[in-house]
């Protein structure tokens, strides 16, 4: 750490961020503690010790840096207290690389982000290291998917040959007549939408048949059916413009009833997929030029945000919910005095 470092306060944004990424990489431990502990293939175990390395070493980097800056550290989710490496596998080793697949792409573009607004050198640094790392797992488990023939690909398109501008409004339409070809980025979208509710399908339906708290259970439900319909949507919006769809992964799910995680930990790692979506939807909707996917993103934001708010306040009224870094309440300090 240089001496302006040591001079210079974390700012909110640097503190935020902080905060977000010790409680993702908690939960990257614990979840794939249990899939490490009931995985069968013996090229995917390597990987996932590897992954739990990679977030150990960012948990313990951000410890450190908590340490010499006075600043409390995240309670997040030991695995001692939130794992049952004894249940039986809830998923398949397919969907253990699908989950670190995914992780890995968030982690790139969380990172991303938190370079972006830190200020600090060292802490961008950090960043920057933990994205290399992200790199290499990214690129490791795209290899491993790739040869195993479970890696979807998203849809191929022509080359283009010449250079276009659009001539008509009509390009913009999509209510209603006819319906111009989907565009490249539009169908970009439309793919990372699908395997994200794919996952998250599989997801739901495994917490929902091992969570014993029937309020639990019934929001895990609600949550797959939710994303079956939003797959639905953007299949029928492949199939009108002849754009394959991706594959479903609910084979994935056992048919285990015992939980290998809290209760806590799976409703607040459900509760983070559903921002995750929402964050996606919000990029996908700035990026769909046609008026009728705007439209259908709009109703996929209004969704997801009123699932996740439920999932809020079922970690609120159990007391579940650790407080994010926030600034201080000054009318009740005032008041207090």
């Amino acid at each position: 750490m240089s001496n302006e470092d040591k001079q210079t306060r974390l700012t909110s944004a640097e503190i935020s961020n902080l905060w977000s990424t010790y409680i993702n990489d908690s939960l990257v431990v614990c979840v794939l503690s249990h899939f490490l502990e009931t995985a069968e293939d013996e090229e995917v175990r390597p990987l996932l010790q590897e992954t739990i390395k990679v977030a150990s070493s960012h948990l313990r980097v951000l410890e450190e840096l908590y340490q010499q800056e006075g600043i409390s550290v995240p309670k997040a989710f030991p695995v001692d207290e939130h794992v049952n490496l004894n249940a039986p596998r809830l998923f398949s080793d397919i969907f253990y690389l699908e989950y670190i697949h995914h992780m890995s792409k968030f982690g790139l573009s969380s990172h991303a982000s938190a370079i972006a607004i830190s200020s600090r050198n060292d802490i961008r640094q950090m960043f920057e290291s933990f994205i290399g790392d992200g790199i290499g797992l990214n690129k490791k488990v795209t290899d491993l998917m790739k040869s195993k023939g479970v890696y979807i690909r998203p849809p191929y398109m022509n080359y283009p040959k010449q250079v276009d501008f659009v001539e008509k409004q009509n390009f913009l339409t999509g209510w209603f007549g006819k319906r111009r070809p989907l565009l490249g980025m539009e169908v970009s979208h439309l793919y990372i939408t699908s395997l994200h509710n794919e996952i998250g399908k599989s997801t739901l339906l495994g917490f929902a048949q091992v969570a014993k708290d029937k309020e639990l259970k019934s929001y895990f439900m609600r949550g797959a059916d939710l994303c079956s319909k939003i797959l639905n949507q953007t299949h029928d919006v492949f199939q009108d413009s002849n754009v394959p769809a991706s594959m479903t992964w609910d084979s994935n799910v056992s048919d285990s009833t015992e939980a290998p995680y809290s209760e806590q930990l799976m409703l607040f790692l459900v509760s983070s997929l559903s921002l995750l979506g929402i964050s996606a939807y919000g990029i996908a909707l700035s990026m769909s030029i046609r008026h009728d996917l705007g439209g259908l993103y709009s109703s996929f934001i209004y969704r997801a945000t009123a699932y996740a708010e439920d999932g809020a306040n079922l970690l609120i009224e159990r007391g579940w919910l650790e407080q994010p870094p926030g600034f201080l309440d000054r009318d009740a300090i005032i008041k207090g005095s």
